[in-house]
């Protein structure tokens, strides 16, 4: 049984304002038909018992828990299809109540434990501001504009729900009143401010007038501000430390879904600030050492040692999603200085290997071989 809805489907453009699901949900393009076919099979081999609880979460209107729903599964599909096996789901340890969320074991029946944690580059406060601003958007492009599209300009976020109902109301009123012929141009745009928020629409008069197509034609909504380190560094330590003492190794793989995210700043992350040290040589020539001051999760402050030694190695990742995983790639990062060493996972991505007292790095295949599915996947 699908987890998407069995309804026709026209759309091929997302509309202003959709969450991920929803597009994903209706759209017809035909690599749309592939990501929902390819979700399904994954879905279908989940865990019965754990399936319910990550369905809800694909399917919400907040775009983090559609990710992270999504991640998990393929997470879950990665290990199985690299001669991993997963023992238990959410396993249950006997200090805590908390629950990293696979135990899994290697071909050498080696165990390892994996919680899966994204970044998105925001903070929480812009995250809720713009799941808010969405579900505005969704109803306003849902409203009918038969003779006329909508110009949309949005600036702030709002920082409580906007009274969707209320500007429905008031925008479907506004829209009844505006003139059929070129001359909608010229009307005052409709205006609504509402905690912090403020969007206004124009009217465009619509060349082929259509009773249920959607009200907005142009979309204009505001930047947020993207620091992929505000993020990466608390969700990783918040992760080194949640579940306490473990029985085995520790592994978070870190899904960054901001397009500004990068491995090097993962790297960065665990291993401290690339600084570059000057000094002058015997002879007065000019010296350059590349060195990395003592602020990483694994080796920083206070006093420069190492640190969070219960996290065994980071997975670093980059824009998981249901469309594009196949083209991505992944660097597996061990911890040198953990408590239980990560056993050899054999994953198939990049990895850093320890060589003497300096990380060599070694070049992985991308996800598509990993996962057995073409390079071009979901196109044709």
């Amino acid at each position: 049984m699908s987890i998407f809805d069995d309804i026709p489907r026209t759309s091929v453009a997302p509309p202003a304002g959709e969450t991920q699901f929803a597009y994903l949900n209706l759209s017809a393009r035909p690599e749309a038909g592939r990501v929902r076919e390819k979700v399904d099979a994954w879905f279908d081999g989940y865990p019965e018992k754990n399936r319910d609880e990550l369905i809800a979460r694909f399917r919400s209107a907040i775009d983090d828990q559609h990710h992270s729903a999504f991640f998990e599964v393929f997470l879950y599909h990665l290990l199985l299809a690299r001669g991993c096996k997963v023992l238990e789901i959410e396993p249950t340890l006997p200090h805590t109540t908390k629950s990293p969320d696979f135990l899994a074991e290697n071909a050498a029946q080696e165990k390892f434990y994996l919680e899966a944690v994204q970044a998105n580059g925001l903070s929480g406060q812009d995250v809720a501001a713009r799941a808010r601003l969405s579900m505005a958007l969704v109803a306003i492009d849902g409203t009918t504009s038969p003779l006329h599209f909508l110009d949309l300009t949005v600036s702030g976020g709002p920082s409580e729900p906007l009274s969707t109902k209320k500007l429905v109301t008031a925008l479907r009123s506004w829209i009844a009143s505006l003139p059929a012929d070129e001359t909608a141009k010229d009307v005052p745009p409709f205006v609504w401010e509402e905690n912090g928020a403020k969007i206004e629409l124009r009217a465009w008069t619509s060349s082929k007038p259509d009773p249920v197509g959607r009200a907005i034609g142009i979309s204009r909504t505001p930047v947020m501000r993207i620091e992929p380190s505000q993020d990466i560094r608390p969700a990783l330590k918040k992760k080194a430390s949640r579940y306490g003492k473990l029985e085995h190794a520790y592994l978070v793989a870190l899904n960054g879904l901001s397009t500004h995210h990068s491995e090097e700043a993962v790297i960065d992350a665990l291993l401290g600030t690339p600084v570059a040290r000057i000094s002058r040589g015997p002879n007065g020539e000019e010296i350059v050492e590349e060195l990395r001051q003592p602020d990483g999760i694994w080796y920083g402050p206070p006093d420069g040692q190492p640190q969070n030694t219960r996290l065994s190695g980071v997975l670093a990742l980059k824009r998981i999603d249901p469309w594009n995983f196949c083209s991505k790639t992944g660097l597996l990062i061990p911890n040198p200085w953990a408590a239980k060493l990560l056993p050899k996972l054999g994953l198939g991505t990049a990895e850093f290997v320890l060589k003497g007292n300096q990380y060599e790095r070694v070049e992985g295949q991308p996800m598509h071989a990993l996962v057995g599915l073409p390079a071009v996947w979901p196109e044709e």
